[in-house]
C-alpha cells in the first residue's frame, strides 16, 4: 500500500532545514507524479459462450505501482490498497459479427460470480455488423482498502465468439487521483 505523504506545516519564524522542506514539497510531489496506478489486459483471446456472462481474465499488466494485481493468482482481479477517489477505465473489443448485443458488466467484490458482488457499471451494445464492436467507460470512483473490481463480458450472437486481446483492447486501468 501507498503511503499518502501527510501535509506539512511550517510556523511562523520557524528556521527551514532540508528535511523539513522535503516533507513538504518534495515527498508530495514524487507521490503525486506516481500515484498508486494500475492497467491489466489480457494478451489471449477469451472465449466467450452465447448467452453466458463469462469472467475476463487478465494475464498481463502495462504498469502496477502499488501491487493492485496480480498475474499468477486471481488474474481478474484489480485490488485497490490505497483508498480514495480512482479514475477507472474498463474496455473490451468483440469481433465482428451481426447478430445479438455485446456487454461489459463491472463488478465490485463479486468473488468470480456475474452475479455476486455489486454491479458499478454495465454497457451493452448491439453488434456491428462488419465490424468489431468496442465497449469503453471512464469513470471516477471512490474505493477503499480491500476492494476488488472484475470485468464479465456477455454476448448473444448464437455461437462463441473471442474477446480481441491486446494491450488497450481488453482491460481495465485504475489511476488514483486523491483522498
Amino acid at each position: 500500500m501507498a503511503t499518502v505523504p501527510a501535509t506539512q506545516s511550517f510556523l511562523a519564524g520557524e528556521k527551514v532545514t532540508a528535511a523539513k522542506l522535503t516533507a513538504a514539497t518534495k515527498t508530495p510531489l514524487d507521490f503525486l507524479m506516481n500515484p498508486p496506478c494500475c492497467a491489466v489486459y489480457t494478451a489471449t483471446g477469451i472465449a466467450c459462450t452465447s448467452g453466458t456472462s463469462t469472467l475476463v481474465t487478465f494475464d498481463t499488466e502495462s504498469w502496477d505501482t502499488d501491487s493492485m494485481h496480480s498475474t499468477v493468482s486471481n488474474t481478474s482481479r484489480v485490488t485497490i490498497n490505497t483508498p480514495g477517489q480512482y479514475l477507472v477505465t474498463f474496455y473490451g473489443r468483440f469481433p465482428s459479427n451481426a447478430t445479438g448485443y455485446r456487454q461489459l458488466n463491472f463488478r465490485k467484490n463479486s468473488n468470480g460470480n456475474p452475479s455476486g458482488g455489486s454491479t458499478m457499471s454495465t454497457i451493452a451494445l448491439a453488434a456491428v455488423n462488419g465490424s468489431q464492436t468496442f465497449i469503453t467507460r471512464t469513470f471516477e470512483l471512490n474505493c477503499l482498502a480491500g476492494e476488488y473490481f472484475e470485468l464479465f463480458a456477455l454476448q448473444n450472437s448464437g455461437a462463441s465468439l473471442t474477446l480481441d486481446s491486446g494491450q488497450r483492447v481488453t482491460g481495465m486501468e485504475f489511476r488514483w487521483l486523491g483522498n
